[in-house]
């Protein structure tokens, strides 16, 4: 039996490959490594027990660090475990420093790469999940995209079609799989909160925490915040530029620690909208049919917003803070949400299916 090995070290990489993993666990011997990028193994197991996912057989540990250090961190750790294992192909997922180092590894010890999630384009080279993509998908041998617009961008830079399919989106996939466990959590009776009367929010992307831009960011929020309560899951990184900036969020926004899988899917399925940076979320948004405000002024997931499933709303205090009160208009509000999202189920398993094809 052919052996895959697969690299995951984030949360919402953990989330898209929870449908696909068990597939590969029925046809291949299937090994896990986890990197550590945001958190260590342990404290990511409560995902893999929400999901009912296998234990990992490898932790790198890396933990954070600067892109460059964290990188080779990866590499280093991952040559010996690929030697060791030897497998078939490697699979990696999304845009991280994860993907990149478990793509490059595998590349440079001539293992075939299969990215799933590839071909996504925001056109934004500033962001290193941009040039994370973009490295991986030309040395991915199964090119596995989401939808029609990623397998026009790898056309357009040259990568041969017969390499890449057309498998939709794993997040879909996920959010479906998990739908009915996320409808038992407490999290509302929890945070006291009754459906429909807040806005969910995540921020995180690098471009959204430098010194430059948090501060007018947290301002629009804090003036919303007067109009709606907002209940911030604040990512480590955020915290800390909070923290370090001596900025002041307004009382009216219900901050906590990052939320679980299925508590993250029960607050968003039952706010008014969702204010995130996030790509992961962006789609689960529309799988839950929450309406997403996107906090940038770009975003990979380009089908859900030419949809008119959710909007761009930019980054800045003047963008955020008009962009986000006009959604919320209730005429504005009600067709987002009579909206239906163009989704596509089924993507682990045509996933699996382009990953057998290429191994047989």
């Amino acid at each position: 039996m052919k052996k895959v090995l697969t690299v995951l070290g984030t949360r919402p990489e953990i989330i898209k490959l929870s449908p696909l993993i068990p597939l590969l666990s029925q046809h291949f011997v299937h090994v896990l490594v986890h990197s550590g990028q945001h958190y260590s193994y342990e404290m990511d197991a409560v995902f893999f027990h929400e999901l009912n996912l296998p234990a990992v057989q490898h932790s790198l540990a890396v933990g954070s660090a600067s892109h460059g250090e964290q990188t080779a961190r990866m590499l280093s750790r991952l040559e010996s475990i690929l030697l060791e294992e030897r497998p078939d192909l490697v699979l990696v997922q999304g845009d991280t420093n994860t993907t990149l180092s478990g793509g490059l590894a595998a590349a440079k010890l001539g293992i075939p790469v299969a990215h799933l999630e590839a071909g996504c384009r925001s056109f934004n080279r500033r962001m290193p999940e941009e040039l994370n993509r973009v490295m991986v998908d030309h040395l991915s041998e199964v090119l596995l995209v989401p939808d029609a617009l990623a397998q026009d961008n790898l056309c357009a830079e040259g990568i041969p079609e017969s390499r890449i399919t057309l498998t939709g989106s794993s997040a879909i996939d996920a959010v479906q799989r998990n739908l009915h466990f996320a409808d038992k959590s407490p999290i509302l009776q929890k945070m006291e909160l009754e459906a429909g009367s807040y806005l969910a929010l995540t921020l995180h992307r690098a471009e959204n925490t430098e010194p430059d831009r948090l501060p007018g960011i947290v301002q629009a929020l804090n003036e919303l915040a007067e109009e709606k309560t907002i209940v911030f899951a604040m990512h480590p990184r955020t915290a800390a530029t909070i923290q370090r900036l001596d900025l002041m969020l307004s009382p009216q926004i219900r901050s906590c620690e990052p939320l679980g899988y299925l508590d993250t899917l029960k607050l968003v399925g039952h706010a008014c909208a969702l204010l995130t940076d996030s790509g992961g979320l962006q789609e689960e948004a529309a799988a839950l049919g929450t309406p997403a405000l996107i906090l940038r002024n770009e975003t990979e997931w380009r089908y859900l917003v030419d949809a008119s499933v959710h909007l761009l709303v930019g980054n800045s205090y003047t963008s955020i803070r008009d962009g986000v009160r006009a959604a919320l208009q209730p005429d504005t509000l009600d067709r987002l949400r009579a909206t239906p999202a163009p989704l596509w189920p089924g993507a682990s398993e045509r996933a699996c299916e382009g990953v057998m094809k290429y191994l047989s």
